[in-house]
């Protein structure tokens, strides 16, 4: 079953060079890409959930409904759990 990615867009993405691309990327992913217009009501709800939410502000960008990213690649891949960082007390410090 193909996987749907929702492409919000302001000039068409999947023209030129960079569309045969990204197209050839979701061959390869089993993903289908909708595109919907940053002008449409659906577009301008996903716009303002990637501006205030997740700190897109620029297009195109991409969505699965819960990841939204510039980059298409990222629909794919997990992102890791971030580690903890250890400290040491240094030696004859102040607190």
């Amino acid at each position: 079953m193909s996987r749907e990615i929702i492409c919000v867009y302001q000039d068409c993405v999947l023209c030129g060079d960079r569309g045969k691309k990204l197209m050839a990327a979701a061959l390869k992913n089993d993903a289908n890409i909708r595109r919907v217009s940053f002008a449409s009501e659906e577009g301008r709800s996903l716009v303002r959930t990637a501006l205030f939410d997740h700190k897109i502000g620029r297009l195109p960008f991409f969505t699965d409904g819960v990841k939204f990213s510039r980059r298409f690649e990222d629909m794919f891949v997990e992102k890791p759990a971030k580690s903890v960082k250890r400290t040491r007390k240094r030696k004859g410090a102040k607190a």
